[in-house]
């Protein structure tokens, strides 16, 4: 199908969204007509909520659901807006249930195909509580920017228990479980298609007891001028968030600074510290992953890992240079804990969402800034 052609056109509030200036769609479907879910998308089903009579896409559970429109007009950004519904009983960021059998992580993930991670986290809507209910079911880690924290159920939610599902707990009788999240990103591109890829967790139960849908999907191809410029006063304004009591709100001020564009990484150079690893330090420990004492090998692994953020371009040097398999493997781990453990302290966490905000901009400039932050 054309990425021009119009199916329905919907006003689709989003969290955060961007005061940008009104633009035509280039896609939009709220999911009222089934035959008009077309080739863009990998999977077609539609189904209705059981209070309202929304029609949504889905449901789907452990599925990978595409979404690729094409013949895109001259644009220098995508944005997409998009209603998820998070139905049943979703168990957030809980690993094992009080009685030891699997039941999650239960996560959810969007991404731009072949490009930016937009939604990688756990969701509950667990927010009651019952004996058979571990803790960490009723937390999840949306809406939060780096790996570590974790928020109460259906935080950052725009609708709960809207959508009529229900799930019969022991001594409490029939409970709501479901719940809406209106999320808005803005990316830069410029090519003449993009795919949107979404999927559930591997963890994810049948259908009948946790799936998740899409509705309300709407898609810009925007040049510069349609974004509403930003002067340093609103960059701090937003910059001000980050950090916050309210992850919801710093979320969503997130995903607008992106727009901000190259007025973006001078604003982040003069308020975010450079990382101060210490490279002599860094370069004994990627000596010592090569050393004949396993113990010290393992500990060097350990040790550089925990320098948390500030040494992932370190890292990615030192994968590139090195010529021995083992301290490559071991760099790997480092980076890939690294990315998965909260930063040691709030001001790693503060350049780690500096570094992946210049990433998202991506212009020469950005670069330049995410560079001299590492510390390189």
């Amino acid at each position: 199908m054309s990425g021009r052609r119009k199916l329905v056109v919907c006003a689709a509030l989003a969290l955060g969204a961007p005061a940008g200036l009104a633009a035509p769609p280039v896609y939009s479907n709220d999911f009222e007509d089934a035959a008009k879910v077309g080739k863009e998308w990998s999977a077609t089903a539609v189904d209705t909520t059981p209070r309202g009579n929304r029609k949504f896409l889905g449901p789907f559970t452990t599925d990978k659901v595409t979404l690729k429109v094409g013949d895109l007009p001259k644009h220098k950004y995508v944005r997409i807006s998009l209603d998820l519904f998070v139905i049943q009983t979703w168990d957030g960021s809980a690993g094992v249930s009080p009685r030891g059998s699997q039941i999650g992580p239960d996560a959810w993930r969007m991404e731009v195909d072949g490009g930016a991670e937009l939604v990688a986290h756990t969701f509950s809507n667990l927010d009651f509580e019952a004996g058979n209910i571990a803790k960490e079911a009723m937390t999840q880690t949306f809406p939060a920017l780096t790996p570590g924290p974790v928020h109460a159920a259906k935080t950052g939610a725009a609708e709960t228990n809207t959508l009529g599902y229900e799930w019969s707990v022991g001594g409490r009788g029939l409970q709501p479980v479901d719940s809406v999240y209106k999320l808005t990103f803005t990316v830069p591109h410029d090519g003449p298609a993009i795919q949107f890829n979404f999927a559930g967790a591997e963890n994810l139960q049948p259908a009948d007891d946790e799936c998740w849908g899409l509705d309300n999907v709407k898609i810009e191809a925007l040049d510069a001028a349609d974004l509403a410029p930003m002067d340093e006063r609103q960059i701090a304004k937003l910059w001000g968030a980050i950090g916050g009591p309210d992850p919801a709100a710093e979320f969503a001020a997130f995903w607008q600074l992106v727009e901000a564009g190259d007025a973006l990484p001078a604003f982040l150079k003069a308020r975010v510290r450079k990382s101060e690893v210490d490279r002599k330090r860094f370069a004994k420990l990627v000596l010592a992953m090569d050393g004949d004492d396993f113990a010290a090998r393992e500990k060097a692994t350990e040790d550089v890992a925990a320098l948390g953020p500030a040494a992932e371009a370190l890292i990615r040097e030192a994968v590139g240079h090195s010529e021995s398999l083992e301290v490559k493997t071991r760099l790997m781990a480092a980076l890939k804990k690294l990315n998965t453990a909260p930063p040691n302290d709030p001001e790693q966490r503060t350049r780690a969402i500096a570094l992946r905000l210049l990433g998202l901009v991506g212009t020469d400039q950005a670069k330049k800034v995410a560079l001299e932050l590492s510390g390189k």
